[in-house]
């Protein structure tokens, strides 16, 4: 039983130091604080809105690959080149 009390204990303790890290981080950009939710862990330097230009995909914005496809691209490079 104990051990449940601390793993609970760990979990809220480990919450509330992210957030106050991404706190630091907002005040040191010069970010609006906003209220302090559940969710202000995630990150302070990004809005959250899909309409955001710096928050968006950016093959809508730019035209360009995400990370997620430059990652694949890549290791389908490195395969090319183990087959020949």
């Amino acid at each position: 039983m104990s051990s449940d009390r601390e793993t609970r204990s760990t979990k809220i303790h480990r919450d509330k130091a992210a957030i106050k890290r991404q706190i630091e981080i907002a005040r040191a950009h010069n970010f609006p604080l906003g209220p302090y939710h559940r969710y202000a862990k995630i990150s302070a330097t990004t809005c959250g809105d899909s309409n955001c230009v710096m928050c968006g995909n950016p093959r809508k914005f730019w035209g360009e690959p995400t990370i997620q496809e430059k990652s694949f691209n890549q290791t389908a490079k490195w395969d090319e080149m183990d087959e020949e």
